[in-house]
């Protein structure tokens, strides 16, 4: 066994919030189709589900905003950059 097995195996990632996370996917895929833009959507998901960990927010892209595997690290980078920037600035205020 290689030692990054042991760790999946004593760690597993659990959701949070299944409903919520089941309500980001479904309103990221209403985003998609109205829009038809991969950011709003994957932009939308972060806002509802920024507390999960960062591979059930990856999943949540690939599903609800049509994002590459290789891609929704990318989002995941730019969209919680600017949404901790963000909250920064309102809490400093």
């Amino acid at each position: 066994m290689k030692s990054n097995d042991k760790l999946a195996t004593t760690n597993p990632i659990t959701v949070k919030d299944a409903l919520r996370l089941e309500i980001a996917i479904k309103e990221g895929k209403s985003i998609l189709k109205d829009s038809g833009s991969k950011a709003s959507a994957a932009r939308h998901i972060f806002e509802l589900i920024h507390d999960e960990h960062r591979e059930i927010i990856l999943k949540a892209f690939i599903e609800g905003a049509e994002v590459t595997p290789k891609g929704a690290p990318t989002y995941y980078y730019n969209i919680s950059r600017k949404f901790k920037r963000r909250n920064t600035t309102v809490s400093a205020e």
